[in-house]
């Protein structure tokens, strides 16, 4: 079959005139299966691999379209046009094929630019199938977009006429991305799949030789180029998986793992650095770890974010964070709490405890033992200046008269910070200061000799690293997460950190827990670039040897 540089005769009087409406817009194929089980090829004229306007599909005149098999010469398939839709019908066994097509433009203007205008497209099975390396499609596509797939990442190899292109965009579009890169000297670019779904790849190449046709003239010829498939939870590695979406995406919320299970309370939903009473979680919510079922609410209390929640004896422990008194819109007035809660599951309500000593939010706790450790934050006081803290406390759960125990002062003040219990040890990470902006730093306190040590920094790339991170404890090891999306781990003698893999999206303000002998969960969370998560993530963790 030859190169599908098309030589198109015919087109509608609307195509030559390059309007506003099709300026973002490129051909997209998708499988989607019918109600009688049978498999079609959508064909979309939109921003990505999802419908669009149904007249933009009048702008697609001249589509021809192949099903190429590695086994199976290529078959030319069937376009059936309807006034809702343009589609093509598969030929015969569809197992371990992709499906391509190109439509030519012809020639265009947009300003005082006159071009060619070439599109292509590619689909196939979900991401990670065996044809989409078994099958070579640069033969057939003057501009081919190849992707390989390896866990959560995609390597994109843009080919034009069989050779790699250097400097070509590419662009990867998903429910909650939209990334961009540029081929490097191989025709290679990279990216990290943050989230499952339906992912749109496109590359584009300015060819910059002029030329006619039909009559018309024009200086160079734009070549665009697409592949959609769908990323199953699955492709993100052995044990990984997704559960039920959060129903509120949230950051700065408290999070505990129970009996197999997750809680949720309190966080922030509103946008960045806007905080009313109407963008404040009250309730308490449970997901089961299992996979089975949706989001259970459980029981009402303040509105809180900035708080703590962890698990202890069957029961939960809720702590601090700060309450808006002002509506949306209004000034802010924000107001860090002293409450203090423990809530059973099997009564199903809250029961108050002694107040933490002074009000506190942008902190952690954490349990070691029957001792519930609470390091960090600050106090915000309205319009008055917030306090940072220099004091630290620890509550002995295990007593009838609870009251709180100062601990030694910490050699440092920080805020939105994370705190956990391993190996009987209190590691307090990251955080911002008061001086200085965030830090990787951490600090290790010892219960049973009462003094503070520094321990290594968190590893990181960026300034931002050590802000709003999550740590937790699975087994004898201790975890952190950060906004680069990295897994850290501590060495047995926790003198360094290590990479031990990179996690399917990059969040800070998130809670990462222990949920299974070698898996963690993570929930909530906001990434700088694509705003808050409503995914939740069972994350494999690599066996230690």
């Amino acid at each position: 079959m030859s190169r599908f540089y098309l030589t198109c005769c015919t087109w509608g009087a609307g195509v030559l005139l390059w309007t506003t409406a099709a300026q973002a817009h490129f051909l997209f194929l998708l499988p989607q299966n019918t109600s009688a089980g049978k498999t079609t090829i959508q064909v979309y004229f939109a921003e990505e691999a999802s419908p669009d306007d149904p007249e933009l599909l009048k702008r697609i005149t001249d589509l021809k379209a192949w099903q190429v098999s590695a086994d199976r010469p290529p078959q030319e398939l069937k376009v059936v046009r309807t006034a809702e839709e343009l589609r093509l019908e598969p030929q015969g066994e569809t197992g371990g094929a992709l499906f391509i097509a190109a439509d030519d433009f012809g020639v265009v203007s947009r300003g005082e630019k006159t071009f060619r205008l070439m599109y292509y497209a590619k689909t196939g099975p979900a991401a990670g199938d065996a044809a989409w390396e078994a099958v070579r499609t640069s033969q057939h596509l003057d501009l081919d977009v190849s992707p390989r797939w390896e866990g959560n990442r995609v390597q994109v190899t843009v080919l034009f006429r069989g050779r790699p292109v250097e400097g070509a965009q590419v662009v990867a579009r998903g429910p909650e991305y939209d990334l961009e890169a540029t081929t490097d000297a191989q025709g290679q670019a990279e990216f990290r799949i943050p989230q499952a779904g339906v992912c749109s790849l496109r590359a584009r190449h300015i060819e910059g030789t002029s030329g006619e046709l039909n009559g018309r003239s024009f200086t160079e010829t734009r070549h665009y180029s697409t592949v959609a498939c769908e990323i199953p939870s699955a492709i993100r590695g052995d044990g990984d998986a997704h559960l039920a979406a959060i129903p509120v995406q949230v950051t700065s919320f408290g999070g505990a793992v129970l009996d197999g299970a997750l809680y949720i309370y309190g966080g922030h939903s509103g946008s960045a650095h806007s905080y009313s009473r109407e963008e404040q979680g009250e309730t308490l919510l449970r997901l089961s770890l299992s996979g089975q079922g949706e989001w259970e609410s459980l029981a009402q209390g303040p509105a809180l974010q900035g708080l703590a929640l962890v698990a202890h004896g069957g029961k939960l422990y809720r702590l601090g964070g700060f309450t808006a008194r002002n509506a949306a819109g209004e000034k802010h007035d924000l107001w860090s709490q002293d409450s203090a809660a423990c809530y059973d599951p099997q009564v199903r309500a809250w029961q108050e405890l002694p107040p933490l000593p002074e009000p506190r939010s942008s902190f952690d706790a954490a349990v070691l033992g029957d001792a519930l450790y609470v390091v960090g934050g600050w106090q915000l006081r309205g319009e008055a200046d917030s306090v940072w803290h220099s004091t630290a406390w620890k509550l002995d759960l295990s007593r009838s008269d609870r009251k709180w125990e100062a601990l030694p002062s910490p050699p440092f003040q920080r805020r939105a910070l994370a705190v956990a219990a391993c190996q009987g040890r209190i590691y307090v990470i990251g955080g911002m200061q008061p001086e200085g902006g965030p830090t990787r730093r951490v600090d290790v306190f010892d219960p049973q000799t009462g003094t503070w040590t520094q321990g290594p920094d968190i590893l990181g790339e960026k300034p931002l690293a050590g802000f709003g991170p999550a740590a937790c404890a699975l087994g004898d090891r201790l975890y952190v997460s950060t906004s680069e999306g990295k897994l850290q781990r501590l060495s047995t003698d926790g003198t360094a950190w290590e990479i031990v893999r990179d996690l399917p999206t990059a969040r800070f303000f998130h809670r990462m827990l222990p949920a299974g002998e070698h898996r963690l969960v993570i929930v909530g969370g906001a990434n700088m670039g694509s705003g808050k998560f409503e995914t939740v993530e069972l994350v494999a963790v690599p066996v230690d040897r």
